[in-house]
């Protein structure tokens, strides 16, 4: 019988170089068993929008396609194949980033490359997992973890473009220096109004962290909403409230430890099929880790699920 035939995206950026590491044992393991692959490296912002897009159109039998890189990677081809003649072909990942939050949120229990891409060559069907869907006046974007308006999305922003950023990265400590630029944000970000409309409308003058969120985590393991679940087909949406010394603090000691945040006067959630976010005046915006740029954005929020070959359990 023919072989199956492994399509690679491939981000040797991600993660400083743990990319490449991860495709250099992947395809190690292929070329020794014989199994045909391919590798399309990506080499500019949104090549894996195009990469994915072209591989899915060509609806190929007998092929994986399969990510290997960061978040970031894995929703530019998720959106690729969304935008494709056939928007549900199903993809592969094996995690290369510096932050790896959407395996942490699907409880991925797998690390080693290797072992992972023999897990992918086993699946006979694919695993349907939620993710979510964000319509604007700029398109329709799918994202794998969260979109983030305010403060989560400034951290990025300023995390994106830290000194330090490639330097942690190569110690692997990517999630230090997300938290680094964190505390520097915490002076910085100033409260801004949002208008959320779900069963009933509310109107929040204050509002800080602003996070419509797939699973629990952001930000390389920090847990936002610790009952977000990608498998429930709904989305969460947490609304934290500007507030200053002692009291954040203790709050975000809560957020850092044990979720018990949830339960905070100032923290507002819900978890929904659908809603819609409005804010005022500009804030940065962050999908997947992946800057948006600074917008009054106008998002309607909706649950969507994609096929992906991954080995997990609900």
């Amino acid at each position: 019988m023919e072989k199956e035939k492994i399509e690679i995206i491939l981000n040797h950026y991600a993660g400083n170089g743990l990319a490449q590491k991860a495709s250099d044992k992947v395809t190690n393991f292929l070329a020794k068993n014989k199994i045909p692959y391919e590798i399309h490296a990506t080499k500019k912002d949104g090549d894996a929008i195009r990469i994915a897009k072209e591989i899915a159109n060509l609806n190929l039998k007998r092929t994986k396609l399969v990510v290997i890189g960061g978040d970031g990677t894995l929703n530019q081809a998720l959106n690729g194949v969304k935008s494709s003649d056939y928007p549900n072909t199903p993809l592969g990942y094996i995690p290369g980033g510096s932050g790896n939050d959407f395996c942490r949120g699907i409880q991925l229990k797998i690390k080693n490359p290797v072992i992972l891409i023999q897990a992918i060559l086993s699946m006979k069907q694919p695993r349907m997992i939620d993710v979510g869907k964000a319509v604007n006046e700029m398109g329709t974007h799918y994202f794998i973890n969260n979109i983030g308006i305010g403060f989560d999305a400034s951290t990025v922003y300023y995390t994106n473009h830290s000194e330090r950023k490639e330097f942690l990265n190569s110690l692997h400590l990517g999630t230090l220096s997300y938290f680094t630029n964190l505390l520097k944000v915490i002076k910085r970000q100033k409260a801004f109004k949002l208008d959320v409309d779900e069963q009933q409308k509310k109107h929040f003058d204050n509002a800080y962290i602003v996070v419509a969120t797939n699973h629990p985590y952001f930000g390389g393991g920090f847990a936002i909403d610790p009952s977000a679940t990608p498998f429930n087909h709904k989305l969460n949406l947490v609304v934290v409230k500007k507030i200053t010394g002692m009291t954040f603090v203790k709050l975000f000691t809560k957020l850092l430890t044990n979720g018990s945040h949830l339960q905070d006067k100032n923290v507002w959630h819900i978890e929904s099929t659908n809603f819609r976010l409005q804010n005022h005046p500009q804030q940065h915006g962050q999908m997947d880790g992946e800057e948006l740029g600074q917008h009054d954005f106008d998002f309607d929020f909706s649950i969507n699920q994609h096929q992906f070959w991954l080995p997990v359990k609900n």
